[in-house]
């Protein structure tokens, strides 16, 4: 069973002789057959060629009747020798009115060109869809293992279009395009690997499949990650706590601030340490050290009360009453 491509140059059939161009020809066999190099076998789809050419028809366009396939082959010069204007069945097998080229008509009625050649479209089951064209040939073999080559790049390219996902109508530059799509998106996934990989630490010919795997091992749950966060905050907390502390004991006990201020001086160092630190640099001491009491408490308690005014006045007035 034939997989589904284009038939070319696989089937000749003679061209009738007489001192005319014949108008009709035959160009697809009846019945089942097989080409002339063992390909096949084929059978025809009648409806389905007899719609695809009033489609062509429709839109203008007409199969061509070329030499030697000349049509099928890339950068050769094609010209042609007529052009199939209508399809007939005829017990079976489908005929071609062909409209000659005066330059064709010539060459069969010299009987330069002995053979036709049809050119079709079937599917996986063989069944033929579509008449593509038809070729006067003399059946070169040389010319035979060109055309074979083509066909295999015609069935190639619908291969590549079934792998690449695209339209069953897609054409070679469609093809091209989504290679190049995919050679971008390969590019741009090897960048990513080679990043993931200098991230985790996993070696440069790392597959997908480790660097996973060292994603996973250096992963760590969300939960666990809050958990070990908090600590470190409360660490770090307790540290700055323990030094505003001795901070504070040490002008303490330099006699630089007053033991009953501490609770004033503990905010300034809590909002700035720094400026804490200026500060007792330069400040006086205020506090005899190893006592609570500040200097001016202290020099009221070596006064003596006949000393203070205040208290000599108060004393006066009272008892003068």
């Amino acid at each position: 069973m034939p997989s589904a491509g284009r038939a070319i140059n696989a089937l000749t059939l003679s061209l009738p002789e007489g001192d005319s161009a014949p108008e009709w020809v035959e160009v697809i066999p009846a019945g089942t057959f097989k080409g002339r190099d063992g390909r096949g076998p084929w059978f025809s789809n009648v409806p389905a060629i007899l719609q695809s050419f009033a489609a062509d028809q429709a839109a203008g366009i007409d199969p061509v009747v070329d030499y030697n396939h000349q049509t099928c082959g890339p950068g050769t010069k094609a010209e042609a020798a007529g052009w199939i204007k209508q399809l007939e069945v005829r017990d079976g097998a489908i005929w071609a009115r062909v409209e000659w080229v005066a330059e064709g008509a010539e060459k069969v009625i010299a009987k330069k060109y002995r053979y036709l050649s049809p050119v079709f479209d079937f599917d996986a089951t063989g069944r033929i869809v579509k008449l593509i064209s038809v070729a006067i040939v003399n059946v070169p073999n040389l010319f035979l293992r060109a055309l074979n080559s083509m066909e295999t790049s015609v069935d190639l390219l619908k291969q590549l279009i079934e792998l690449l996902g695209l339209d069953p109508a897609a054409d070679a530059a469609a093809v091209i395009e989504a290679i190049k799509t995919l050679q971008s998106a390969s590019a741009d996934t090897t960048t990513a690997m080679n990043s993931l990989r200098q991230v985790t630490g996993a070696a440069a010919d790392a597959d997908l499949k480790a660097v996973t795997s060292s994603i996973m091992t250096g992963f760590v749950p969300k939960a666990e990650y809050e958990r070990v966060a908090n600590s470190l905050r409360q660490l770090q907390a307790g540290t700055a706590e323990a030094e505003i502390d001795k901070q504070l004991d040490d002008a303490v006990a330099a006699g630089k601030i007053a033991l009953t201020s501490r609770g004033f001086y503990k905010a300034m160092c809590s909002a700035d340490m720094s400026a804490f630190q200026d500060f007792i640099k330069t400040a006086p001491v205020v506090v005899k050290p190893g006592t609570d009491a500040t200097s001016r408490a202290m020099n009221s308690q070596q006064e003596k009360p006949h000393d203070n005014p205040l208290l000599a006045n108060a004393k006066a007035r009272a008892a003068s009453h």
